[in-house]
């Protein structure tokens, strides 16, 4: 999925996040930086990103990118096959 962008993740805990919370979950680039993470999804997915939180795990880092009120996480998941 690009330099940044390695995976979606997709799990039931994610599908809630995107659902409820309007945020997508994402397996990146551990020398991606947020300010990396939050232009390649914008201009990858044409949507704006309000946050990111980053949490690093065994697997590689994980961000969970909250995207603005217009955009729905949920469509951009099935979009790139998370559900």
């Amino acid at each position: 999925m690009g330099d940044v962008i390695l995976s979606p993740v997709s799990t039931e805990k994610t599908a809630l996040l995107a659902e409820k919370e309007n945020k997508l979950t994402l397996i990146v680039d551990r020398k991606a930086t947020k300010e990396d993470i939050k232009r390649e999804v914008e201009s990858r997915f044409s949507v704006k990103v309000e946050g990111i939180n980053i949490l690093i795990t065994k697997k590689g880092k994980k961000a969970i990118v909250k995207l603005a009120k217009e955009y729905s996480a949920e469509e951009i998941a099935e979009r790139i096959g998370v559900f």
